[in-house]
């Protein structure tokens, strides 16, 4: 049985990065990495979103048509990109890493921080702590500024995101951190240590949550909310 996890984006030297820092997540079902190479190269905005949730959707219809599909799929973009349409288009489960990753800090303190990248994505994930039901455990979506890209590439990022984080903390109370971007997932062991409150990351939440889905049997409703797409003339 597989887990399909897909970057909705373009950029295989994210995908590579948050797969090496899966690599020791002890599961019971084999994992198969994926990105849509006809997306942007990074999700940064609501424009990026709609494109990248196109292919994303393409993609999983292709791992859905093939000779054994994935028994779940985690959408690996902290904005959940296309979430709720993938869960329209299979019966399996499906996974969004910033989902998963706001309702794991609520299981593990009071109140949580969300550290993004730039300020345009906040109104989108402000957006989805309310329809997930979470605007009330949340101290606050903050941007650092660094566009997504330069997580990776540039080593001034981290002490940027920690610094930050640091202050947001403070300022609200906090207990727990969210790192608000996949491309983030490198730094939760570093950030943890520095800044000594729990940090999450959605990658190894969403694929851990997707394992124990598979072991529980558990399928997405196709009752209502989740119905198959109706059929067109």
């Amino acid at each position: 049985m597989t887990i399909a996890i897909i970057n909705p984006n373009a950029s295989h030297s994210m995908t590579q990065q948050m797969q090496a820092s899966c690599l020791n997540l002890s599961l019971h079902n084999e994992t198969r990495w994926y990105e849509c190479l006809a997306s942007p190269v990074s999700i940064e905005g609501h424009s990026d979103g709609v494109e990248a949730a196109y292919h994303l959707l393409e993609k999983i219809r292709q791992l859905e048509n093939s000779d054994v599909p994935p028994k779940a799929y985690v959408i690996a973009c902290f904005d959940d990109t296309g979430l709720d349409a993938a869960r329209e288009i299979t019966a399996s489960p499906v996974i969004g890493i910033g989902e998963a990753a706001m309702h794991a800090a609520s299981f593990v303190s009071q109140s949580f921080v969300v550290m993004t990248t730039l300020e345009r994505s906040v109104s989108i994930l402000e957006r989805n702590l309310s329809h997930y039901g979470l605007v009330n455990r949340c101290g606050g979506v903050y941007a650092s500024g660094l566009p997504v890209l330069s997580l990776e590439s540039n080593e001034e990022s981290y002490d940027v995101v920690r610094s930050a984080a640091s202050h947001v903390l403070q300022e609200n109370r906090g207990d727990a951190l969210v790192l608000g971007c996949g491309g983030m997932s490198h730094w939760v062991e570093r950030l943890q240590s520095d800044i000594g409150v729990p940090v999450l990351d959605g990658v190894r939440i969403a694929i851990t949550f997707a394992d124990g889905f598979i072991s529980l049997k558990l399928a997405t409703s196709k009752v209502a909310g989740y119905a198959w797409p109706e059929t067109k003339a």
